[in-house]
């Protein structure tokens, strides 16, 4: 796991538990949704035992996780968008995916 519970509810400034369970989902999503983009694995220990360190990769999921967070309703907040997701969102989220893809 490359985020914690806690990490990303101080992220998202949540400080109840009700919505912990919506918030591990969207965790576990996000974990395999950046799995399935970049191609890669992420243990939790380098070659040599040392707990490995994801920032960017952190930064990326918290990101994702805000959004999914912030945007659970069926219906679209911003009309003119039509259900698509803002340009703001894709072009940072975009430029930080392309970076751990490589």
């Amino acid at each position: 796991m490359i985020l914690t519970l806690d990490e990303v509810k101080n992220y998202l400034r949540v400080d109840l538990d009700e919505d912990d369970t919506l918030i591990q989902s969207f965790i576990a999503a996000a974990e395999a949704y950046l799995k399935n983009a970049t191609g890669k694995e992420y243990p939790e220990t380098d070659s040599a035992g040392n707990t490995a360190e994801y920032e960017l990769e952190k930064v990326y999921l918290k990101l994702l996780i805000a959004y999914w967070y912030e945007n659970r309703s069926a219906a679209p907040r911003n009309k003119s968008l039509n259900g698509a997701v803002p340009d703001e969102f894709t072009f940072s989220t975009r430029s930080l995916l392309l970076q751990l893809q490589l």
